[in-house]
């Protein structure tokens, strides 16, 4: 049997069919945002050069400028995680020096060191993706992995003893003779934060609903920049835009809304999991959460993560898109642990993950670039989260 939380929803989406809903959307304010956040000034918000704290300080501003409330003294929540972090990188195979980001990658649990045309051999453990090591052996002095058809990058939690390189296809030699690098790094703890801020709504203040988007990314590999505009500039984005459309006192909901732009998402939802532990605001207030990351193509639709435990928000979001002729299809998947929502849904509050799908295919890789990101179905995922905001049910029934 269907709950009445999923009638009540349905019942609103369908009724809105004839519904008209202002547009609060603004794509000039939402591309500045993603061009800000993706540039070289917060170095991939990451581990290096304090990327991730430059952004953060960034976002309690504007979360300030917007009249955003702090939910304690401050907007920011601190917490700290350990993180190998690359300051420096270099590699020669053959003589012949490599284009990072390009031609290789580190892989993100690699140790440091440095050495001069080192001769292929014993030292040198060479091997093809497919089949990577489980661990390193004593006599080895670097390790290269070769073949990658598709190079993409995350964050280390640890750290192996030794040099890890992994090679494209098309930057892997034949043969490999002499090999020359530079590793220069640091595993140590570093300052992370969340930054929340808190609208009132107008009737039923008590239940809140929930945005959230992280806004880290994986920083720098030595000088190559990762900028993670896509993942996850555009989302960070979004929920700026809304906070802007929705801090106006004519949209003010019922219901209350917290916006939380979570840190090191791409360290293992360490930011979530820590809010998720640490509420600031009690966990059984929160109606839903509506996690954006990924949200700067949309071609090919919307995805809605967990959708099948929360029924009556997607049947909500997909009833809107079809009266409104949005996207071309809002589609649905079971739960994952691939993104911020999945912390809240493992302790009981009803949480979905949305990422627009098509048009972008960077994806943690130095070309997740703002540049290339063209935005043609931003304006219409912004009016189907407008309008599935605005109608959800303010009160949650059992």
């Amino acid at each position: 049997m269907k709950s009445r939380l999923y009638k009540v929803a349905l019942s609103l989406a369908l009724a809105l069919s004839c519904t008209v809903v202002a547009s609060g959307q603004d794509l000039v304010y939402a591309r500045q945002q993603l061009d800000t956040l993706a540039s070289e000034a917060f170095h991939g918000r990451g581990y290096v050069a304090r990327g991730q704290q430059l952004a953060a300080e960034y976002l309690l501003r504007e979360f300030q400028r917007l009249g955003l409330q702090p939910l304690s003294d401050n907007y920011l929540q601190p917490f700290s995680l350990e993180v190998n972090s690359f300051d420096s990188v270099l590699l020669r195979i053959n003589g012949r020096t490599l284009v990072p980001g390009i031609d290789y990658l580190l892989y993100p649990k690699s140790g440091y060191g440095e050495a001069k045309k080192l001769k292929s051999g014993n030292k040198t453990a060479i091997f093809n993706y497919q089949n990577p090591p489980k661990s390193g052996k004593p006599s080895w002095e670097v390790l290269l992995e070769t073949g990658h058809p598709k190079l993409t990058w995350s964050v280390g939690r640890e750290t192996w003893p030794l040099p890890y390189f992994q090679l494209s296809g098309a930057a892997t030699p034949q043969k490999i003779k002499t090999i020359s690098y530079v590793v220069r790094g640091n595993f140590r703890a570093h300052q992370a934060a969340n930054v929340i801020g808190y609208l009132e709504g107008s009737s039923n203040p008590d239940s809140v609903l929930v945005i959230c988007a992280h806004y880290d990314h994986l920083g720098r590999m030595g000088s190559t920049l990762f900028p993670g505009a896509n993942d996850n500039a555009s989302g960070t984005a979004l929920l700026l835009d809304l906070a802007r459309h929705y801090s106006r006192p004519e949209n003010t909901p019922a219901y209350s809304l917290l916006f939380i732009a979570f840190g090191a998402e791409e360290a293992g939802l360490v930011g979530s999991t820590y809010y998720v532990n640490n509420p600031i605001l009690p966990l059984n207030r929160i109606s839903l959460v509506l996690n954006l990351d990924l949200m700067a193509g949309g071609s090919q639709g919307l995805m809605m993560v967990n959708a099948l435990k929360n029924p009556a928000a997607y049947q909500a979001l997909d009833s809107l898109n079809k009266a409104h002729s949005l996207l071309s299809s809002i589609q649905k998947r079971d739960n994952a642990a691939n993104s911020d929502h999945y912390p809240f849904s493992q302790k009981g509050v009803p949480a979905v993950f949305l990422y627009t799908m098509g048009d972008v295919t960077a994806y943690h890789d130095p070309n997740d670039r703002a540049e290339k990101l063209q935005l043609q179905h931003y304006p219409a995922v912004f009016e189907l989260l407008q309008r599935f905001i605005q109608h959800w049910p303010n009160r949650i029934q059992p």
